[in-house]
């Protein structure tokens, strides 16, 4: 059985096993705080767009994406330096054009989610048979 740790002795608590509970929970602190660093990478718009962007259609150049998503060139390779440094994607390289893709983890599984609820059905062009609707999550084409 826990006990509410000795640091928290002295304070009221009302239940201590639900206070055990809370405090073993959240006991590692860096993958909370990795975490939250997905989750404020998904929280903004143009990096939501980037993402959803990769996550349907596959892996994308710079240029095509800030077409794709309708911002400059420069600004989708500052979102992805953030993106890349947050885990969220990769890149590779062929010759000289650098294509990124959604890295796997959490970004990658809350994505899944996200797009469940804002992307619908989709004809999606690249990826087979132009003239037939694709489903929007990935996890059922």
């Amino acid at each position: 059985m826990h006990k509410v740790p000795l640091d928290r002795r002295g304070l009221r608590v009302i239940d201590p096993d639900q206070v055990c509970d809370a405090t073993a929970v959240l006991s590692d602190v860096e993958s909370v705080q990795r975490a939250a660093t997905v989750l404020d990478a998904l929280g903004e718009a143009n990096r939501l767009s980037l993402l959803l962007a990769l996550q349907h259609a596959g892996d994308l150049c710079v240029s095509d994406l800030a077409v794709a998503v309708g911002m400059s060139d420069s600004a989708v390779s500052h979102a992805l330096r953030l993106l890349r440094a947050h885990g969220m994607v990769t890149a590779h390289r062929e010759g000289r054009l650098v294509r990124y893709r959604i890295a796997e983890g959490l970004g990658k599984r809350l994505l899944e989610v996200v797009s469940a609820e804002v992307v619908g059905p989709v004809r999606l062009h690249a990826h087979g048979a132009g003239d037939d609707e694709r489903p929007a999550d990935p996890a059922e084409r």
